[in-house]
Formats: C-alpha cells, sequence, structure tokens
C-alpha cells in the first residue's frame, strides 16, 4: 500500500508542472488554446503554441530548419534569405533543432527534481502519508535521487549527439 501511495505522489509531482507563455506584452494573461508540432521532412522541429487563433513558433528553431539566416539587432529579429545547401546539410540542421528542443526539455526536467521535487519530498511524503517511517521515506527520496540522475545521463547523451552534429556541420561548411 505505501509503493502505491509513493507512486501516486511522484506522478502527482511529475505531471504537476506549469509552462508559461508570456514573451509579448500583449499576449500577457492570455489563455493557450492549443500545442501544434511543427515538424520538416517528419523530424520535429519545435513547439508551436496557439493563442487567440495564432500559432506562435519559436524564430530561431523554424529558421534553422529552413536554413534560413537569423539575426537581432536591438529589439528587431531579422530572418534572412534561406542558405542554398545539399540535403544532408538540412538534414542535419533539422536534427540539430529537434535536440536542442529534447535538451531544453531535459534542463527543465533536471532542474524541477532539483528545485522542487526533491526538496519538498520529505514535506509531501509525510503529509500524505502519515508516517514516520524513516526507511520508506528513505526510499522514496532514494528513487526521486534516482530519477534525477536518470535526467542528467539524457541530458549529456543529448549534449554529446549535438556535439557531434555540431562536428558534423562545420565538416560540411568547409
Amino acid at each position: 500500500m505505501k509503493k502505491f501511495i509513493s507512486g501516486l505522489i511522484v506522478g502527482a509531482l511529475l505531471f504537476s508542472g506549469v509552462s508559461a507563455f508570456a514573451d509579448s506584452s500583449s499576449l500577457i494573461g492570455k489563455k493557450v488554446q492549443g500545442l501544434f508540432s511543427v515538424e520538416k521532412a517528419g523530424v520535429k522541429v519545435a513547439d508551436a503554441v496557439v493563442i487567440n487563433g495564432t500559432a506562435y513558433a519559436p524564430v530561431r528553431a523554424v529558421a534553422a530548419a529552413t536554413g534560413a539566416t537569423l539575426s537581432i539587432e536591438g529589439k528587431k529579429i531579422i530572418v534572412g534569405a534561406e542558405v542554398l545547401s545539399n540535403g544532408l546539410y538540412d538534414e542535419l540542421i533539422v536534427q540539430r533543432t529537434a535536440i536542442e528542443s529534447k535538451i531544453n526539455e531535459a534542463k527543465g526536467g533536471v532542474k524541477l527534481y532539483e528545485e522542487t521535487y526533491i526538496p519538498k519530498a520529505q514535506d509531501q511524503y509525510d503529509k500524505s502519508i502519515g508516517t514516520t517511517d524513516e526507511a520508506a521515506r528513505k526510499q522514496f527520496l532514494d528513487n526521486l535521487k534516482l530519477n534525477l540522475s536518470k535526467q542528467k545521463e539524457d541530458l549529456a547523451a543529448l549534449q554529446q549527439q549535438l556535439a557531434d552534429l555540431d562536428a558534423q556541420l562545420a565538416a560540411l561548411q568547409k
């Protein structure tokens, strides 16, 4: 029974994350009506949110996926013409953008464990279980720490994939 309740608590903690999309002052407080996946050649590039019937996608991810140049001058984002390249280069850019998106998600997961789940686990466990069984509390906390280390391993693997792709892209640009 204790394992069931522990699992229930961990599940509730994992699915209670909140995302906020407030990049523009006119969008602050607006309700996100949907989430679309932006894809190129069947590979996910980024997620776009729908607010008031308009889809908002990350410009850098979309520009990278299309091979366009992107620069920022003050408060202006300037998207340049599409860069002519071969199919392999384009595919690597799409893969790179997808991995960057996964890295950002993994960093968010690590941060959530480090700043929320693990620090608050002891109090949440005591309140919901109503016991002072030290062994059960230690096991619960150890499980959270194990999940955190798995998240960190996944992040490191993604960062290595990104470094490998960057090396391939650099070789193609020569």
